[in-house]
């Protein structure tokens, strides 16, 4: 068989199969991400970050809860790691929000910032 032929080889699925031991149902993986922790996962954050209160338009604050929890089943379901609230979703909103504006022109804030209260409704 050279390069150039078609093999009937089934295509490999994400999934991989794995024998349970003796007397267990078999167990299914999923090999594209492997990694079942997360930085910072050991980190009591209330003690050793500093705290930040932080007041959100009602329709913004449900979507950054709603995008919490999609993101959390998906990590779950994808690595089994457990996305937590503070520690690892509040800051990578932050960081990527911060590296966003950084490239921001600065007359481009008033735009940005209208456009965030119309899409959430918000009053001015």
């Amino acid at each position: 068989m050279t390069d150039d032929e078609p093999t009937d080889a089934p295509e490999q699925s994400p999934l991989e199969h794995q024998e349970a031991p003796t007397g267990l149902a078999k167990q299914w993986s999923n090999r594209s991400n492997q990694q079942t922790t997360l930085p910072n996962d050991d980190l009591d954050v209330k003690s050793e970050w500093v705290g930040i209160t932080v007041y959100l338009p009602a329709e913004l604050r449900e979507e950054l809860e709603l995008v919490f929890r999609e993101h959390s089943l998906e990590s779950k379901r994808s690595s089994g790691a457990e996305l937590k609230k503070l520690r690892h979703y509040y800051p990578l909103v932050v960081a990527l929000g911060l590296e966003l504006l950084e490239d921001a022109e600065p007359r481009d804030i008033a735009p940005l910032l209208s456009y965030v209260m119309d899409q959430y409704e918000t009053e001015q």
